[in-house]
């Protein structure tokens, strides 16, 4: 199969096709253009045959129908109008006129002013009684005093297909006082025989039409007598010969969805028309031989030129399918690169020889590239960055080794699609991470620098530096390709949060100390002027600290202050702030209270006092001895707390926190372990 794809895509094939491809369609174009002149050309001369034929047809029609309308407007004038009030006179009238039973096979017949037949020839025909007021050829003659020719009917005494010709009686002042008719059986033979028993051609025939009721009188195929054509605009064809009274040839698809070659010509005495028909199969069989006859041509003159092509071009291009050969087999082995052999002094040749100098540049730059990538490699492992490779368009991506050894997994245990790093981003970091690439390959950034964490193998994670760089793009200017590398800076981070713990945090108690109490305070002050809500202060100092710290020294001191601290912490919000002030002191900042001053004071008061009954409750302390057992102690120690309330910036840091610690003062004075608000004394 490998063999044949590539035979299918050899220049040797494709030259064949295309020149074939020339030849083919050069005379196929002749051919097809022949075809159609031919065509059209004899679609002119059998149309020019076929009107021809239409014309004589129509003409003869035309004298026969003349002569029967002059005949019978004739015997109208002849006939006295007394005479129409005397049947018998009427019919022996009638009967003397031999030469009207030969020009009507069905005779005539002579109706009073009601239409109704009063005389008849022959009598056999039964229609003596009849009325017939209400066919369009009487009406035409009674109303309007015309000679009108009837539109074909089956006749209600003879049950067949009529036409009748009815011609106006009139009396001595000319007014209209019957008609006398003659009729033509359809079915019987007529003067119309010389279209119903004549064909044209092996499948064609020939039509009568009456146009103006879209029907057709008689034709060569008998089936269609008193056929109705389709309705105006069904077929545009059609309806010019009917309704525009096109005179001439033309080819359309006739009603039954047959092509045919069609001539049409009117028959002035009736308005009728008669036409010609022809199938366009048998009218163009001539052409259809040919157009064979010039396809069997053709394809042996393609088939001759498609292998005297292919031998000549295999010919001529056998060096360059030599060389192409040698050089896949030097490709497969990894052979060094050889000049490839000479054997013609012409354009293959010079071909070949600019191979020869291609090569020869080829191999220097590979052995260039060799030592540059040996030197890469080495510079790549010795570092501790892990490097990554993306390409952008098919959505693949290399991690290096040291890559993902720093997320402590194996070679093989991380794919090749860049969802492994995506789906390791730490969900916090995520988004950011995410939109900082985007940034680079919408070319709003020139390079990506990113710090986040990434998950380990064993569930941790690691803070990375991650960066990268866009190293190309598509013609569009769509990203194709970004590298970048991976270092490990948790080490860093970690020891950033110590210093942060030291800078912001208590050491004891782990507890904000004032620096960072002063951010919270700042923050809380802000909040408050946007929000319009109150907020409060409280300065706490343990009563009965020293006491301890006397008797069983600091370190149990400590202790009480690191237990003291947690339970301050459950007394508040996580919105709220426990800050140690220094020593035994602590302080409480609550933020958005309310906005109504006397609701934030209780609110307030209410968690002072949850402060104020934990803290109350004994401390059991574990004091551990090197070498001794663990002891106990047990000890009570109670809290005074000053509250000051603030909203905006009425007041600054300093001033709230020396009210409140006033009012802590005023709970120690009037007896520790109590609660006192700032009153402001103006």
């Amino acid at each position: 199969m490998s063999w044949i794809r590539f035979q299918w895509r050899s220049l040797n094939t494709r030259v064949t096709l295309f020149t074939l491809a020339i030849f083919v369609i050069g005379i196929w174009t002749l051919a097809f253009y022949a075809s159609r002149m031919l065509r059209e050309d004899m679609q002119g001369l059998l149309g020019e045959q076929q009107f021809s034929t239409a014309s004589i047809l129509a003409t003869g029609v035309d004298q026969e129908m003349g002569e029967r309308l002059r005949l019978l407007e004739k015997l109208a004038e002849e006939i006295p109008p007394a005479m129409l009030g005397n049947a018998p006179a009427m019919q022996a009238f009638l009967e003397q006129r031999l030469i009207f039973q030969s020009l009507f096979n069905l005779g005539i017949t002579a109706a009073g002013l009601d239409g109704t037949v009063i005389a008849e020839v022959p009598r056999s025909a039964s229609r003596v009684g009849v009325n017939y007021a209400d066919r369009d050829y009487m009406i035409v003659a009674l109303k309007e005093g015309r000679t009108a020719i009837g539109r074909p009917v089956i006749g209600r005494t003879q049950g067949a297909p009529v036409i009748v010709i009815a011609a106006p009686v009139r009396d001595g002042n000319g007014k209209v006082i019957g008609t006398v008719a003659g009729v033509i059986n359809l079915a019987q033979a007529n003067f119309l025989n010389k279209i119903t028993e004549s064909s044209y051609g092996t499948s064609g025939g020939y039509l009568l039409i009456a146009p103006q009721h879209r029907l057709i009188v008689t034709a060569s195929d008998k089936s269609r007598v008193m056929e109705a054509l389709p309705g105006p605009g069904i077929n545009p064809q059609l309806d010019r010969f009917i309704i525009q009274g096109y005179e001439g040839s033309t080819v359309f698809v006739n009603p039954f969805g047959v092509e045919v070659l069609t001539a049409a010509k009117g028959v002035p005495a009736a308005g009728w028309i008669v036409a010609v028909t022809l199938p366009t199969a048998e009218a163009f069989a001539p052409i259809h031989d040919m157009q064979r006859r010039m396809l069997l041509a053709t394809l042996l003159l393609t088939l001759l030129a498609g292998g005297l092509t292919w031998w000549m071009i295999r010919r001529q291009l056998a060096p360059m399918l030599v060389a192409a050969k040698t050089l896949a087999a030097l490709s497969d082995a990894n052979h060094h690169l050889q000049p490839l052999p000479i054997t013609r002094q012409d354009e293959i040749g010079d071909l070949i020889g600019g191979f020869n100098r291609l090569l020869e540049i080829l191999g220097q730059r590979e052995e260039a590239l060799r030592d540059s990538e040996t030197r890469w490699k080495f510079a790549i492992e010795g570092s501790c960055d892990g490097l990554w490779d993306w390409n952008v368009a098919n959505r693949t991506a290399f991690f290096s080794r040291t890559w993902k050894q720093m997320l402590g997994h194996a070679e093989d245990e991380i794919g090749n699609r860049p969802e492994e790093w995506e789906k390791r981003l730490h969900p916090e970091d995520r988004a950011a991470t995410l939109a900082a690439v985007q940034d680079c390959l919408d070319g709003k950034t020139p390079i990506y620098v990113k710090e986040h964490r990434v998950r380990c193998k064993d569930g941790s994670y690691k803070w990375v530096l991650d960066r990268g760089i866009l190293v190309s793009r598509g013609e569009d200017g769509k990203p194709l390709r970004m590298i970048g590398t991976y270092t490990d800076i948790t080490e860093r981070k970690q020891m950033e949060d110590q210093v942060h713990q030291m800078a912001f945090s208590d050491s004891l108690t782990n507890l904000p100390n004032r620096h960072l109490l002063h951010d919270r305070l700042t923050q809380a002050m802000a909040a408050s002027k946007r929000s319009g809500c109150h907020g409060a202060l409280m300065f706490l100092d343990l009563d009965n600290f020293k006491p301890l710290n006397d008797a069983h020294g600091h370190d149990v001191g400590d202790l009480l202050l690191i237990v003291a601290a947690e339970r301050l912490k459950k007394c508040v919000r996580q919105t709220d702030t426990v800050a140690r002030f220094g020593g035994d002191e602590f302080v409480v900042m609550l933020s958005e209270l309310d906005a109504d001053r006397a609701e934030s004071a209780a609110q307030a008061g209410i968690v002072a006092e949850k402060i104020r009954i934990t803290l109350a409750e004994p401390y059991l302390l574990t004091i551990r001895h090197e070498g001794k057992a663990d002891t106990t102690v047990e000890h009570r120690c109670t809290a005074s707390i000053g509250v000051v309330l603030f909203i905006d910036h009425e007041a600054t840091q300093d001033e709230l926190l020396r009210c409140a610690d006033m009012a802590m003062y005023q709970a120690k004075d009037t007896g520790r372990n109590s609660i006192r608000f700032f009153e402001s004394k103006s």
